[in-house]
This record gives structure tokens, C-alpha cells and sequence, in this order.
């Protein structure tokens, strides 16, 4: 009986095991963010999308089993879907449509790749501020012509801001932890 009890106990252990390994793995990035590689990113198409910002590699992240570069804003272009958004210069974009990028090169193809008027959503950090004050904006995407943003965004509706804190900064635990590498300034 005692041997049969055993067995039973080790097979239940393994059930719960296996139920329970999809839902730590998924814990382990709370925000639920993916990477898009270069090599993915640049087989994407060109729709010429744009958020109307310049932006830098700001800080490498290493956390959930991904690295990835956080985006600092440097400019924002007048007129532009960035700026009808609220993005400020200092700002640093952690994902775009739950996409985290490796570079700004990545970053950046991918945002082209995006059809203008379409609606996306950024997740980002407040200039001078940490993951806990981390937030989510929703806005329509532009193109270049910073005229026809304007008119867009005006027939769009406004943007929508969301509080996201302490799910990015469970994603992003080590940048008070000091795990990440700084980037160097570079442009799209």
C-alpha cells in the first residue's frame, strides 16, 4: 500500500510541476514583453510610420532571459504623434506594443513598419524618474509630414495615459539593482 501511496504522490507532484511551469515562466515578465531582433526587425515593412522622436540607447537591460535597450528620448519633433502624445525629451521608451528592441536600429524599423494612423501604445519612464512611475500611453502613429500628424491626431482623439509602475519595474528590477550597461548616444 505504502509503495502505491508513493507513486501517487510523485505522479500529483508532476501534474502540479507541469501546471505550474507555464505560469512562473509567464511571472518572470510581468508586462508580458517580447523581443524583436535586428534580423526581425529588418525584414519588416516599410510603412513608413513615425513617432516623430530622436531617440539613443539609454540603458541595457538584461532580465526574464532578454536584452534589451531602453530608448531615450533626445528631440521631439513640433507637430509630431510623439509630441501630441506627451513624450518629453529625457523620457525613456521601454516597449512599443509590448516590443522591446535590442537597438535603435531595431527600434526604429520596426516603428516604420507600423501604418501611419494606426493606434499603438508605448510604455515608457518619466524623464528623471524611476520604473515604479513607469506609464502607458496610447496614440495614433504619424508619418513624417508633420502637418498631416496634426491633422490626424485632431480627428483621432486624445491620447489615453495609463499608470503601469509596478509591473515595469518588476520587468525592469535591476535598474535599481545597477545590472544594466549604459549606452552610448547614437541616432536613427
Amino acid at each position: 500500500m505504502s509503495v502505491r501511496r508513493t507513486v501517487t504522490a510523485i505522479a500529483l507532484a508532476s501534474m502540479v510541476s507541469v501546471q505550474l511551469a507555464p505560469a512562473i515562466a509567464h511571472a518572470e515578465n510581468a508586462m508580458g514583453y517580447r523581443l524583436i531582433s535586428t534580423d526581425l526587425a529588418a525584414r519588416l515593412p516599410n510603412n513608413r510610420g513615425a513617432l516623430g522622436v530622436d531617440v539613443a540607447p539609454a540603458k541595457q537591460i538584461t532580465d526574464s532571459g532578454m536584452t534589451f535597450d531602453l530608448m531615450e528620448v533626445r528631440r521631439v519633433k513640433a507637430g509630431s504623434a510623439g509630441e501630441a502624445a506627451g513624450l518629453q525629451r529625457g523620457d525613456e521608451i521601454i516597449a512599443v506594443n509590448g516590443r522591446v528592441f535590442p537597438s535603435g536600429n531595431a527600434f526604429a524599423m520596426y516603428l516604420r513598419s507600423i501604418r501611419p494612423g494606426s493606434r499603438v501604445t508605448i510604455d515608457y519612464i518619466p524623464a528623471g524618474r524611476g520604473p515604479t512611475n513607469a506609464e502607458r500611453v496610447s496614440l495614433v502613429m504619424g508619418t513624417g509630414n508633420t502637418s498631416q500628424n496634426a491633422q490626424t491626431q485632431a480627428h483621432s482623439g486624445m491620447s489615453t495615459r495609463t499608470k503601469i509602475g509596478l509591473g515595469a519595474a518588476a520587468i525592469l528590477g535591476c535598474y535599481y539593482m545597477g545590472c544594466f550597461s549604459g549606452g552610448g548616444p547614437s541616432s536613427q
